[in-house]
């Protein structure tokens, strides 16, 4: 098999900050792997169901937001999707296209940031993000609406994960997020068709923290949201 190389698909205009492009690409450069607190050899558990029930469909193109290590991504391609994944920091591109494998289908991957994003308008025809949203700023989360209705088709379907607002302390995404704080930045591009919660499966010991990667322990929400025809003007 000859390996894709990392394509780049940087914005021209400002996109994610500075200070958090270099924390990610730190966070790559000097953690090995498994050491990562979102590493997984397999695919997220709540995104396995809501495809099991019929929330997302193949073939696409989809788009993975915030693809990481790509182990959603190659999954989905397993089950037939034509997927790409994309991701802000070059080393978790690298990572994702060092961990392809080396006999069936495997996804795309490339360099690119959501908030200004170069990706061709109208490209896919689905979307998923089960770890990139939450840790962006309130301030940034309507540019991260704006930037996935511009690569989304009509009546595309988008998977959102994200941990509930009922989970307080350090460990875990930067942000806990409410039902309305992800529905007011997404509702003038997306309307909701579902919206699942997920309680928290254990008791979060110390045994479990070490044992059990954090989006997998914590409380959290899934939603199925729709690309709208046309863009609804903010309410009055």
């Amino acid at each position: 098999m000859t390996k894709t190389s990392v394509r780049a698909v940087l914005p021209s205009r400002p996109g994610l900050s500075r200070a958090d492009r270099a924390m990610w690409d730190r966070l790559y450069a000097k953690s090995p792997l498994q050491e990562l607190p979102w590493f997984t050899s397999g695919p997220y558990p709540p995104l396995v169901r809501a495809v099991e029930a019929g929330w997302l469909t193949p073939p696409g193109p989809l788009l993975d937001v915030g693809c990481g290590l790509g182990a959603n991504a190659q999954w989905l391609a397993a089950q037939g999707f034509d997927v790409t994944g994309a991701d802000v920091a070059p080393g978790a591109i690298a990572a994702a296209e060092s961990r392809r494998s080396e006999a069936g289908p495997n996804a795309r991957f490339l360099v690119d940031d959501i908030l200004a994003t170069h990706l061709p308008a109208g490209r896919f025809r689905g979307a998923i993000d089960t770890g990139c949203f939450h840790t962006l700023p309130a301030r940034r989360r309507t540019d991260y609406a704006q930037g996935l209705a511009r690569v989304l088709r009509p009546e595309a379907p988008f998977l959102l994960f994200w941990v509930a607002r009922e989970e307080e302390g350090p460990w875990g995404p930067p942000h806990r997020l409410s039902v309305r704080d992800v529905v007011e930045p997404f509702e003038p591009h997306f309307r909701v068709d579902h919206i699942v919660h997920r309680p928290r499966p254990t008791t979060l010991t110390r045994a479990v923290r070490r044992s059990t990667r954090p989006l997998t322990a914590l409380a959290g929400y899934t939603a199925r949201l729709v690309r709208r025809r046309t863009t609804q003007p903010p309410p009055r």
